[in-house]
């Protein structure tokens, strides 16, 4: 018996679906469905694109700021798929290689292009600026940097020696003392010169080095100076606690809502910020009813009202607690999540070694998190330093609160002097860059472990 044959598929095409040329090589199947595809594609950007156009003069005829917003958000999503819909419609029409090429330009290219016109031209020509005159017509090279370092009222240095009369210097250098000591006799105690892992050598030299620039900070006079108790206080105030925070309500009852009553001022714009604690540090007279809370309590307690944001020079330090409340958040929430990173089995053998939570701590989790630590100190240092808001809302730079942003605005927009305004911003880029680059640099890090 012999076996049945196959017939042969209808209209010359092979059991696999495809038809043989001359050469017998398979022709692929499927080009005018890619076409058709394409020009589908095309025609759905098109409707889009139109729906933005139409929007668009919608919104040029009203007048009501809730139909210029929704306006505004119907253009930027219709018109950002129109012309993503619309180009990758267009590269489906050309060759294979062409447009496997040029897909991934079509994705990243807007935001290249955006980049570039949002942050690389005005960075250009705000250092262009810079080297301009006041009224940014004539070159004068670098006499707007020279204005920044020998102007009093940036960075003056008639007060500095004021720090030598007040007594935070002298209880820092005391503090200071006692740390170098405790570390001199831990080390001897293992065998080293000095050991600075204890609790309390970190702690005192903490102490001393903070005594000692509060001392400098409230001396010193100028913009610059201001900027840089800025940093100081807001990136290790804000790092100290953040870390507290999250060792301390690590794997606890109600850490959950702990953390997120810490982490609500996140949510809050520094404007809004600003305007809750100018009600907490509002001021009137001796004589009359308090309705700012700190005076409130202060007054209760027997203590004289005082205007927190003119008391100078320790209204910079009421400014900056303002960034603190606001950014310990910032720092819980990250520090926390490198704690709970950490190897439990390093923990367990310690303690079976017997040692105590501190030692833990000190000598065990820190370690462990020490680069997400700089991770948290440069970021919150890149943002302290662009500060701007809250001291624009709370006291607009007066009582001797300025910080370089806000004089940077006020003598570009305020007074009219274009090269100074352009030089302060071009300090404040360059000081910035850095520590840009050192972050940049650590996520590069991490990520290739």
């Amino acid at each position: 018996m012999t076996a049945p044959t196959t017939a042969p598929p209808t209209g010359g095409e092979d059991p696999d679906g495809t038809s043989p040329d001359g050469a017998g090589t398979p022709r692929p199947r499927g080009a005018t469905g890619a076409k058709a595809d394409a020009v589908q594609q095309l025609v759905v950007a098109g409707v889009l694109l139109g729906i933005a156009v139409a929007f668009w003069f919608i919104d040029a005829l009203s007048d009501s700021a809730l139909m210029i917003a929704l306006t505004g958000v119907v253009i930027s999503i219709t018109a950002s798929a129109g012309i993503f819909i619309g180009a990758n419609g267009i590269a489906s029409l050309l060759p294979g290689n062409v447009a496997t090429k040029l897909r991934p330009w079509i994705f990243v290219g807007p935001a290249l292009l955006f980049i570039f016109v949002a942050l690389v031209v005005p960075t250009a020509r705000t250092l262009y600026l810079s080297i301009l005159d006041n009224a940014g017509n004539d070159v004068v090279g670098g006499e707007q940097y020279g204005w920044i370092f020998t102007s009093d009222d940036i960075f003056g240095f008639d007060g500095i020696t004021d720090m030598f009369t007040s007594r935070l210097f002298w209880v820092g250098l005391v503090a200071l003392a006692v740390g170098v000591g405790l570390a001199m006799r831990n080390g001897k105690a293992i065998g080293t010169r000095t050991d600075f892992s204890s609790a309390g050598t970190v702690l005192a030299i903490a102490a001393g080095v903070t005594f000692v620039l509060f001392s400098l900070f409230t001396s010193a006079r100028g913009v610059v100076w201001n900027n840089l108790w800025w940093v100081f206080a807001v990136t290790a105030i804000a790092t100290a606690l953040g870390l507290a925070v999250a060792v301390l309500a690590d794997r606890v009852k109600g850490e959950a809502i702990a953390k997120a009553l810490i982490f609500l001022p996140m949510a809050i714009s520094f404007v809004g910020a600003s305007i809750i604690w100018r009600f907490v540090y509002a001021f009137r007279p001796q004589a009359s009813d308090q309705i700012g809370v700190l005076n409130a309590v202060w007054r209760g307690l027997g203590g004289a009202v005082l205007d927190p944001l003119q008391a100078r020079p320790w209204n910079t330090f009421f400014l900056i607690i303002v960034l603190i409340w606001g950014q310990t958040g910032f720092a819980m929430v990250v520090l926390s999540s490198a704690i709970k990173a950490v190897p439990d089995d390093y923990i367990e053998a310690a303690r079976v070694d017997g040692a105590t939570e501190s030692q833990i701590f000190w000598r065990i989790i820190l370690p462990q998190i020490r680069s997400t630590i700089l991770v948290v100190v440069t970021t919150l240092i890149i943002l302290v330093m662009k500060v701007f808001d809250i001291v624009k809302v709370m006291t607009n730079g007066e009582f001797g609160t300025n910080v370089i942003a806000n004089e940077m605005f006020d003598q570009a927009f305020r007074f009219g002097n274009i090269g100074r305004g352009a030089a302060l911003a071009s300090v404040l880029f360059l000081a910035v860059l850095p520590l840009m680059y050192i972050n940049v640099r650590r996520v590069r890090e991490e990520s290739q472990l």
